[in-house]
């Protein structure tokens, strides 16, 4: 009976596997105790993986899986799979009329699968939504979770489909998804995620020419693409983010401005060095 029970564990092994001799059982999804912990993982395993690129908290998705020939992976995570995720990674049925931004393909990440929830896993990859569940190795560091991205997804190393599989259903997007300035610290799968938009990357912009010259303008300000109403205007009870500046036109930084900055400290210390760059750059071709 052990015998069987063992063999059991060995296929289900997205779930559980029991250790022979040991009388325990280790499951995957008791090494996450959070969603970005789950995610975590995920990123670390394929951004070792050649030509691949993970931006957490990318364009809507938890984590989004860059090609270097541009393919791209929308990724959800949940620590149980639920209806909750299944509606957060396919695309809204409406916006694909109006050519909305899309990534390739689309996948889900999850720390377990219960008996509740197996249908859903398989209707899901009917959809053309894969869903991938940690499997537990034995190391000499005792029992890990992997993805095993490598021999799992065969996008992955870009290997022919085997054993009864297949390539990620590709959703083939008009547009694929805007990619941010550069790959942040953030953090992916956390509740109310700070994320770096293209308007957040405008704004931050805006910021760095403010601080620079130590005021702005209202025509500044919209040549970043950014509508300069919230800038200089209040909303309701919540005061404007600058106030006026001593000379007529000019706009100053108030106590009000959101700490974008702080937010996204790498991407606003590399619109300050483009800035540089082009001050400099104007600079020069005025002397020449």
């Amino acid at each position: 009976m052990a015998t069987i029970m063992a063999a059991k564990s060995a296929v289900s092994g997205d779930q559980s596997i029991d250790v022979v001799g040991d009388k325990r059982r280790t499951k995957a999804h008791e090494h996450f105790d959070s969603e970005a912990d789950l995610c975590s993982l995920f990123i670390r395993e394929f951004n070792q993986l050649p030509g691949w690129t993970c931006y957490p908290e990318c364009a809507g998705f938890d984590v989004l899986v860059v090609h270097e020939d541009g393919r791209q992976i929308g990724v959800e995570a949940k620590l149980t799979l639920n209806v909750k995720v299944a509606d957060q990674i396919l695309p809204v049925e409406a916006l694909d009329f109006y050519s909305r931004p899309g990534p390739d393909y689309r996948l889900v990440i999850v720390g377990r699968i219960t008996d509740s929830s197996a249908g859903l896993r398989k209707m899901l990859e009917r959809f053309g939504v894969q869903v991938l569940v940690p499997r537990i190795s034995h190391t000499s560091r005792g029992d890990e979770a992997t993805f095993d991205l490598e021999h799992r997804l065969l996008e992955a190393k870009g290997q022919k489909s085997m054993f009864g599989r297949l390539y990620l259903f590709d959703w083939n997007p008009e547009e694929r998804c805007r990619l941010p300035a550069m790959v942040t610290s953030l953090p992916a799968g956390v509740p109310s995620p700070v994320r770096l938009t293209p308007w957040k990357e405008s704004a931050l912009k805006v910021l760095a020419l403010l601080r620079k010259q130590g005021f702005i303008t209202a025509r500044q300000i919209a040549a970043y693409g950014v509508a300069i109403t919230r800038w200089t205007q209040p909303v309701g009870n919540t005061p404007a983010w600058l106030s006026k500046g001593e000379v007529r036109g000019q706009w100053v930084e108030s106590k009000f401005l959101p700490a974008f900055d702080i937010q996204h400290p790498e991407v606003y210390a590399l619109a300050v060095q483009m800035l540089e760059k082009k001050l400099s750059e104007e600079l020069t071709l005025s002397r020449s």
